[in-house]
């Protein structure tokens, strides 16, 4: 029994040593940051969206003063309410969307003996997803220091900006269908605004005659130097027929007046055709087939599963 109390008195002694060792490396409120010049805010860089491709960021925390005496862990955060702050400094931008980063590892450790942590990690990807020309915003703050959300950290926000620039294609965001032709059942002019090539299409009323047209209202000044077109897997192209032997191309910018940007001759390969338009500016597209193959040897009308525009 004298043994066990002796032991326990011993752990105690320890235990509160230990105590009195943590309690003495609290760091001072205010003396964690950024590893980042004190006069910026901003980490800029231009991204490429004509492929998704991984860009890892790093992200360091510093202590001033003095060397750490004991370790610390830090952890970063994502803060998107931020955004208002740089908005309000450097004008409009976008948030960028959570399906394009991960913060995989926002947690570091700041070791005794040194002033600057190890690296915390962002993942950047899905920039095909991202708008062309855009200014993309990812606010990153400080969260806490040794769990503490209040305390040894500033309240520094360090935006990381992301400039993209010419795309693959352009975006069909905000793209809506103007005017159509015809329509056959439920093959819908809409269809060649999605992201489908392959199977879902537009299709003309089967019952009528060439030309047939649809109009895309892009809802926005577009500047684009070729057109592409597809043709869906699903119909067995070319074996049935049902694409267009003669295009024409036209381009507005209020609906109203139309340019004529020229007439093409079908030429499609591997279910698609790009038109060289040249350069041009619009806010609408009419896609005009003159003459087509006729479906299954009996029906004049046309399937486009697709239109893209080529900057």
């Amino acid at each position: 029994m004298r043994n066990y109390i002796s032991i326990l008195f011993s752990f105690m002694v320890l235990l509160a040593a230990c105590t009195k060792d943590e309690d003495a490396v609290v760091l001072p409120n205010g003396s964690i940051s950024f590893r980042y010049p004190a006069d910026k805010d901003t980490l800029e860089m231009p991204v490429s969206i004509l492929k998704d491709t991984t860009l890892v960021i790093g992200l360091q925390a510093a202590l001033s003063g003095e060397v750490s005496g004991a370790d610390h862990w830090i952890s970063f955060a994502v803060d998107t309410t931020k955004i208002l702050g740089y908005r309000a400094k450097y004008g409009n931008a976008l948030v960028l969307p959570a399906t394009s980063y991960l913060f995989y590892r926002s947690t570091t450790s700041l070791s005794a003996g040194n002033t600057v942590s190890d690296s915390a990690k962002i993942n950047i990807g899905q920039q095909t997803k991202l708008t062309e020309y855009s200014t993309y915003v990812l606010p990153v703050v400080i969260q806490s220091v040794d769990g503490q959300p209040d305390g040894p950290h500033t309240t520094r926000v360090i935006y990381l900006v992301f400039k993209t620039g010419k795309p693959l294609f352009v975006n069909k965001a905000g793209w809506t269908i103007h005017e159509f032709s015809s329509v056959n059942g439920a093959s819908v002019a809409t269809n060649i605004l999605d992201d489908n090539n392959l199977t879902t299409f537009w299709a003309s009323n089967i019952a009528q005659t060439m030309p047939q047209w649809v109009t895309i209202n892009f809802n926005r000044d577009v500047d684009f130097l070729a057109l592409n077109y597809y043709m869906p897997t699903a119909l067995r192209y070319p074996t049935l027929g049902g694409y267009p032997t003669s295009i024409r191309i036209e381009t507005s910018m209020d609906g109203v007046n139309w340019e004529d940007k020229g007439t093409y001759a079908g030429n499609i390969v591997n279910n698609m055709q790009t038109l060289e338009t040249g350069e041009t500016t619009a806010r609408y597209l009419r896609f005009t087939s003159l003459a087509s193959v006729l479906y299954s040897s009996a029906y004049e009308a046309i399937f486009i599963s697709g239109i893209s525009l080529i900057p």
